[in-house]
């Protein structure tokens, strides 16, 4: 004979398919949280973008502290998000997904992504307060609310985006949802597992201790190879580091970079630790976690090494450096070539990164290194 029990579905521990966490019933369960306000964010690529919008969860959370917050997200890029307190659910972007999303109702969605699939979806959900991007009736790109349109418009205009704006990236998508920026800070959990690999990599290669461990990410990313700093700079780079601050060299990078780096630590008259182009992502966070200053271009290594607050000279090219938020960790290198910024994915003489030295890079190490 059935049993009829107290089942709270309302509760924001409740799974359905399996036990709470609790692994207790709904009767009387002292643990039993209703949903605050159920908030959607809508920001799946790319995965750099992902991470520097994190700090727009601090401001959520200050504006709504009971929210109940969701974060629609790509599914390479979930792995970033895990962990981290202040989402209460990372939804990975698949088919499936987007059905569980359509049958809910939110109280606000904040769609943060400019593809026409996202924003279309963003106009479809249940929602009584929408901020960010939409999609119109003619299929185009529009702000949702007036808050968004200077961040609609730094995309069409120019002259705007690489001439006359002074605002960050977090400043602009902080404005887009109607929350007051403080200065809020990325938010990013890397755990204790992913850090081992890099652990063992130093016991095993007898890395001297109590040196400065300096990490050069030698990529670019597959979209932009315009943001790629010469090879010869980077050798050149190498022993004056060593020399100038006694340092642990460090060669990062993912994949694309693999044949880049053996040469570089085969060229090098000096040693330097390659810490290999098979790491995981997580794992790719772990080697930077042990470094004390990273060199990079704008890229995601730019935005990890930032999230986990560390010392970073950023290398930027045919990208606005103003749009980058450093929080205070190191500068923003700019030759400013006549060209530049110009956001070109390709280029026949990318000579804004060729005009970033490497006396310039060792001066700005100098400088983060020793204050």
């Amino acid at each position: 004979m059935a049993t009829s029990l107290l089942v709270e579905t309302n509760c924001i521990y409740f799974k359905g398919e399996k036990p709470c966490v609790y692994k207790r019933t709904c009767d009387h369960c002292p643990h039993f949280k209703p949903f605050g306000p159920k908030i959607l964010v809508i920001k799946c690529r790319a995965q750099g973008d992902v991470l520097r919008t994190t700090p727009l969860l601090t401001g959520l959370k200050r504006q709504y502290p009971e929210a109940f917050i969701t974060w629609l997200v790509d599914e390479e890029t979930v792995d970033l998000l895990r962990g981290i307190p202040l989402i209460d659910r990372v939804v990975p972007l698949n088919a499936e997904t987007l059905l569980a999303l359509r049958a809910q109702r939110f109280d606000a969605v904040y769609s943060l992504d400019k593809d026409p699939g996202l924003t279309a979806l963003a106009v479809l959900l249940d929602a009584p307060r929408k901020l960010g991007f939409g999609l119109n009736e003619h299929g185009n790109l529009t702000a949702l609310t007036p808050a968004a349109a200077y961040s609609l418009r730094l995309g069409v205009d120019d002259d705007l985006k690489f001439r006359v704006n002074r605002m960050t990236y977090q400043e602009a998508i902080f404005e887009a949802a109607e929350i007051e920026y403080q200065a809020d800070d990325y938010v990013f959990v890397l755990a204790d597992a992913p850090r081992q690999k890099a652990e063992r990599f130093f016991l095993d290669r007898k890395v001297p201790k109590k040196r400065l461990n300096i990490g050069l990410n030698t990529g670019a990313g597959a979209k932009f190879t315009t943001k790629q700093w010469p090879e010869d700079h980077f050798l050149e780079l190498i022993p004056k580091l060593k020399r100038a601050l006694n340092a642990n060299i460090f060669l990062l990078g993912g994949p694309r970079e693999k044949a880049l780096n053996q040469r570089l630590a085969r060229r090098s008259k000096l040693k330097v630790f390659d810490t290999g182009t098979d790491n995981t992502l997580l794992e790719f966070a772990g080697f930077l976690a042990k470094m004390d200053v990273v060199v990079c271009s704008d890229t995601l290594a730019m935005h990890l090494a930032l999230a986990l607050k560390k010392k970073t000279v950023a290398l930027f090219g045919p990208t606005c450096p103003a749009e980058i938020e450093m929080y205070g960790r190191g500068p923003k290198l700019f030759a400013g070539a006549e060209c530049a910024p110009c956001y070109k994915q390709a280029c026949p003489r990318p000579v804004c990164m060729k005009r970033l030295t490497p006396d310039m890079v060792l001066q700005a190490v100098r400088e983060v290194a020793v204050p």
